[in-house]
């Protein structure tokens, strides 16, 4: 069997990592809080990683992944999706030479501007082996990259998903609540932070705000009001967020995991972005692209009507156990 080294360092790497994989994990700090990092290793029993850098930067993850890959000696070097974590993974096995496999390759959501955006090509043109959420993220790589070795397996997120164990009667709270998560640079900003807290003020509904520890520190800092609707709390283990994002009216959220989550939950979700990688979500009514603008939001929030669409549209459940076996026998 070949050696994999597998990089992670941000919360949405660890709900998709396989601890049934016989790998190499190493874990960079792209996520130093602990608030985003002990809780979902103790919640998800994910094996401690062999390496644990405790570094933020692209250059100086760079340099110490090559140092780890000079000494592991792996035959592939294993990275997911779009953090800053799996661009660096993948630029220290190309420089060492090391062949890349890429979890949840191929997704566009059609904005440059976003350094997701450019991360997932980048990954994407070096890569070797390809592995898709979806049929149409697979002909993505297969028309622009000429790629050969795609295999679209569904999301993997969906088979931790599948696992999480959800209350056997409805919570007393059910559907009397929303939830919010608000965590990209181009939102943690003045002007749409209390854009998108007016449109929530003016809704007045009861709102979670699960608060990443960097939006907290600028609420502070700027001594931004929250409307009394709103109460923050701080980040979550994996399974409580899960259940309480079953159990929400509404779901608004900039981050690309929570929209897959709301959507395989059938929860109306609020997308404060323009454009989104999910494109299944949006185009089966479930999800409503507002950006940070308060008439699109509440237009949104005030929208009962309930989506359609293919259920198994990202795969049921099945993605890492269909990746071990095609790696296992590599």
């Amino acid at each position: 069997m070949k050696k994999f080294l597998t990089i992670a360092g941000a919360r949405p790497n660890l709900i998709k990592l396989d601890n049934k994989l016989k790998q190499v994990l190493v874990w960079t700090g792209q996520h130093y809080d602990k608030e985003m990092k002990d809780i979902f290793f103790s919640g998800l029993k994910l094996p401690k990683p062999k390496y644990d850098l405790g570094v933020t930067e692209l250059g100086e993850m760079t340099d110490k992944i090559s140092k780890i890959i000079e000494k592991e000696k792996p035959d592939y070097v294993i990275v997911y999706g779009d953090t800053r974590s799996a661009l660096a993974g993948t630029m220290s096995a190309y420089y060492n030479n090391v062949k890349v496999i890429h979890i949840e390759a191929g997704m566009r959501s059609g904005n440059d501007n976003m350094i997701e955006e450019r991360i997932r090509k980048i990954i994407d043109d070096i890569a070797c082996i390809h592995f898709t959420v979806c049929q149409e993220d697979k002909e993505n790589l297969e028309m622009d990259y000429k790629k050969t070795q795609v295999y679209n397996v569904g999301a993997v997120q969906i088979d931790t998903m599948r696992k999480s164990v959800f209350p056997t009667k409805l919570p007393k709270d059910a559907y009397k609540y929303s939830v919010l998560t608000i965590h990209r640079d181009f939102n943690v900003n003045k002007e749409n932070l209390e854009e998108i807290f007016s449109a929530l003020e003016t809704w007045g509904k009861k709102v979670e705000f699960y608060c990443h520890p960097r939006t907290a520190l600028f609420i502070k800092k700027n001594k931004l009001e929250l409307p009394k609707n709103i109460t923050i709390l701080p980040p979550c283990s994996y399974k409580q967020m899960i259940n309480r994002l079953a159990y929400a009216e509404r779901v608004l959220t900039d981050s690309g995991g929570i929209q897959l989550e709301a959507y395989y939950l059938r929860r109306p979700c609020v997308t404060l972005r323009y454009d989104t990688e999910w494109h299944e979500t949006a185009n089966s009514g479930w999800n409503f692209l507002t950006g940070p603008s308060k008439e699109r939001i509440l237009l949104a929030l005030n929208n009962n009507i309930r989506g359609k669409g293919e259920w198994e549209y990202y795969g049921v459940g099945k993605a890492k156990e269909n990746i071990r076996l095609y790696l296992e026998n590599l």
